[in-house]
């Protein structure tokens, strides 16, 4: 804990109590040698963050991002200040999603990598103004280690108004007092001798930035950057170099952070991007996507054939049925994954990169680092020239690529050809009263889409309807064609394209799971288990209410067979018409009785989505 006077000049003044971490910073001018394959290795152990000004330069945006494929691990999260900006819209890169406030110009963003993704939930949080991005990251699992299932990171890019002594970031909203986890950091532009200690600050400096620092420490901040190491070092002018690129970390956080370092390469711009390392935040990572259209048939043919469904229990309770329902696909969908390979994508790979461009990547980067470790004109000028022949190869590149593929399109690839054209709308999110936080919102959303009701209680027992005609293989396999091999899965992550080749592999397994269902008119508690993915609805003025929202919800796929397998007999009764339309669904209801899942004192609960 260090106690510095903040401020001399003014006597009543008492020390400030404002812990500083004395991380020692690594700063490497070699080439780090390159990982081998596609780009650096993820650290599954570790979240980086990657914070850095680019001035407003499309070009240090591209060497930055660029400069990852050269680094031992790839950042989880990359926090910009003045990111460049053309028409409301921010570039985009390979393998990361942008986070940015919804204005024409911003001046924060946040760009999160999409395996960091698809293991927790990111919900960015906008104050209001263009200068300020707050992430909440959250889990269902506890994060590091801790009762805490979510934290917070706050981008800020904080700069002076008209009254030199205000800056437009003030320090309430980037030191809230909160009882989690929070990491603050971004471009302050304040000179303060707490982390810059050697020069003369003027007054007017001193007073600015005080109060900055005097409420991180009323909310328990400890500093991160170490002392005196520069930050900025200005390209041109008599400026002094500084240290305004600030990183802060409460107390629950503090324990977790394991460095601070300036270890990439030179970017192009005056700030210099700094890397800071926590203990990753769960050590249950969600388990990779499967190649379904590569599954193994040919090893898996005779054990599927050789596949034998156990009978249900007769008479069961609902758990019983539920135990059995719940165990009996977990132990097939196992089965199947084992022998379906993992996709393993590679985030950095491009179909416009070329071999030449490797060499001139390498050629560039090689001149750069001898220009930062020679720093004479004439090596200056030679990384420059590298740097413009670069990235002018880079567009031609991409413009030829572009070219071919227009030339090359087909009626099917057109719209993908228009939407790399104009591109994707940025998605825009909710903000609902009484929802602070991704679990409020969650549970606003579920009460909207799917109103609480009165508990449904089950029979003790369930008892086989025998007026229900079994179901057929014919009807199991008629109800496969219907659904879509493109079809987005449920929970389980099975395709319709699987079970598809499995019913073609053995016919009765899937008529043995679903037919106890529909003799005992009961549906089972683990076939409701349901992903809900939250669109929003196009043209609306604001979110701020659920309704400008809509909801798309995936159950299992076995789920949706069964539910395909009962359509028959009360959606096309015979005279109802070959087509399924809701006119002819009521007729057909109000002429036939339904034979398979009547409504009984022995039929569950009708199902209600997530929830």
């Amino acid at each position: 804990m260090a106690s510095v006077v903040l401020s001399p000049w003014r006597s009543q003044a008492p020390p400030l109590h404002l812990a500083i971490v004395g991380f020692v910073p690594v700063m490497n001018n070699r080439p780090t040698p390159p990982h081998q394959g596609h780009g650096p290795a993820p650290a599954p152990m570790l979240l980086s963050f990657v914070q850095h000004n680019c001035l407003g330069s499309w070009n240090v945006f591209l060497s930055l991002f660029e400069s990852f494929k050269e680094a031992t691990t790839y950042p989880s999260i990359v926090l910009l200040q003045d990111p460049p900006v053309n028409k409301a819209h921010l570039p985009s890169f390979k393998g990361f999603m942008s986070f940015f406030p919804p204005v024409r110009k911003p001046r924060v963003a946040a760009y999160v990598h999409t395996s960091f993704l698809s293991n927790y939930t990111v919900l960015p949080r906008f104050k209001g103004v263009d200068d300020v991005l707050a992430l909440d990251i959250s889990s269902n699992e506890p994060l590091f280690g801790t009762a805490f299932h979510s934290f917070r990171v706050i981008n800020a890019y904080s700069t002076n108004t008209a009254d030199h002594r205000v800056h437009s970031v003030s320090p309430e909203v980037l030191f809230p007092d909160l009882g989690f986890h929070l990491l603050v950091l971004g471009d302050l532009n304040i000179h303060n001798p707490l982390s810059d200690p050697l020069p003369h600050f003027s007054s007017g400096e001193i007073s600015s930035s005080t109060p900055y620092f005097e409420k991180a420490a009323e909310s328990g901040f400890a500093l991160l950057n170490p002392q005196g190491d520069y930050t900025r070092f200005p390209l041109v002018g008599t400026a002094r170099p500084s240290v305004i690129d600030l990183s802060f970390a409460n107390a629950p956080l503090l324990p977790l952070v394991k460095s601070w370092e300036a270890s990439l390469p030179w970017t192009g711009s005056d700030h210099i991007p700094i890397t800071i390392t926590l203990a990753t935040p769960s050590l249950n990572q969600k388990p990779p996507r499967r190649r379904w259209a590569d599954t193994d048939w040919e090893t898996l043919d005779p054990i599927v054939k050789a596949f034998k469904v156990p009978a249900a229990p007769p008479c069961p309770t609902p758990p019983q049925l539920d135990e059995w329902m719940s165990a009996l696909p977990n132990r097939l969908v196992a089965l199947l994954k084992e022998h379906t390979p993992v996709s393993r994508p590679s985030h950095h790979s491009k179909p416009w990169w070329t071999p030449h461009l490797s060499i001139l990547r390498r050629e560039y980067h090689k001149a750069a680092r001898a220009a930062r470790n020679h720093d004479s004109p004439h090596m200056r000028e030679i990384a420059g020239s590298s740097k413009a022949g670069y990235f002018k190869a880079i567009k031609a590149a991409k413009s030829k690529h572009w070219s071919s593929f227009l030339l090359t399109a087909t009626p099917e690839s057109l719209w993908t050809a228009k939407r790399f054209a104009y591109g994707r709308a940025q998605p825009r999110f909710p903000s609902l009263p009484r929802a602070e936080t991704p679990q409020q919102m969650n549970s606003v959303l579920l009460e909207h889409f799917f109103p609480s009701k009165e508990p449904f209680s089950p029979p003790p027992r369930l008892r086989p309807n025998r007026s229900a005609p079994p179901l057929t293989t014919d009807e199991i396999a008629a109800a496969l064609s219907k659904c879509s091999p493109t079809s987005a899965p449920g929970p389980d992550g099975i395709p319709y394209c699987t079970w598809k080749q499995v019913n073609k592999i053995n016919p009765v397994i899937l008529l043995h799971i679903v037919s106890p269902l529909v003799l005992l008119g009961y549906h089972p508690a683990s076939l409701k288990s349901s992903n809900g993915v939250v669109l929003d609805k196009p043209g609306k003025p604001s979110y701020e209410s659920p309704s400008f929202c809509r909801i798309i919800v995936l159950i299992r796929t076995i789920s949706k067979v069964l539910e395909r397998s009962l359509q028959p007999d009360y959606l096309r009764q015979p005279g109802s018409g070959d087509c399924c339309t809701p006119t002819n669904a009521v007729r057909s209801l109000g002429s036939a009785p339904m034979t398979r899942a009547s409504p009984s004192p022995t039929t569950s609960e009708p199902y209600r989505g997530p929830g």
